[in-house]
């Protein structure tokens, strides 16, 4: 397996440019759509990578998020249960080793969101989505378009889970101001008209 050109000390944007991770990124996205085969190999050929670079947190989130997808896969039973502590271990080292990694946090912010609430991470996802927004706010260009929305989408449901509505609707209205045309779009609308009268009409 070749070894990545990069480490956990090299910058962001030069880190996420590596083709290899274009690579990881593409599996990543065919293995969330549902397709076991690419999970299975995903997982193995991250174990190898971290094998090779065992603190690179960006090969870390990646492994971790690719075993909450083996878990999801997995038969009912240990094994299922295994994965998915193996994906919370890889993603909260990962953090640890990246603090400062806007890619790496949403990652882990993301997952952990979908997770189960009997696992207790949904209060990990919430602190992980404040911290990105605080991070958009001093750096807008630390995050593709995308994935700004993204945060400005999840965050703003965080926000009203705590019933926090001046920050949902703050956070909402950021991923409007994107002027994205997709289906985040739609849905952040959804959302904003689904907000009391009373924090509308502030």
């Amino acid at each position: 397996m070749p070894f990545l050109g990069w480490s956990a000390s090299t910058p962001t944007s030069e880190a996420y440019s590596h083709p290899l991770l274009n690579q990881i990124y593409e599996m990543h996205s065919l293995a969330e759509s549902g397709n076991k085969d690419a999970t299975r190999r995903l997982v193995a050929w991250l174990e190898e990578l971290t094998a090779e670079q065992p603190d690179n947190g960006i090969l870390l989130v990646y492994l971790g998020s690719a075993y909450t997808l083996a878990s999801r896969d997995a038969f009912i039973g240990p094994g299922k249960l295994r994965y998915l502590m193996a994906g919370r271990d890889c993603m909260d080292r990962a953090v640890t080793i990246r603090p400062d990694d806007p890619n790496v946090r949403f990652i882990r912010a993301i997952n952990n969101y979908h997770l189960p609430t009997l696992f207790n991470r949904r209060s990990i996802a919430r602190d992980d989505f404040r911290k990105l927004v605080e991070q958009l706010a001093r750096n807008p260009e630390c995050l593709d378009a995308l994935t700004s929305q993204a945060i400005y989408y999840y965050a703003g449901l965080c926000f009203a889970q705590l019933e926090e509505e001046q920050n949902a609707r703050s956070s909402w209205q950021k991923g409007l101001n994107l002027k994205i045309e997709g289906p985040l779009t739609a849905k952040i609308s959804e959302e904003l008209e689904r907000l009391t009268p009373t924090a509308a009409g502030q």
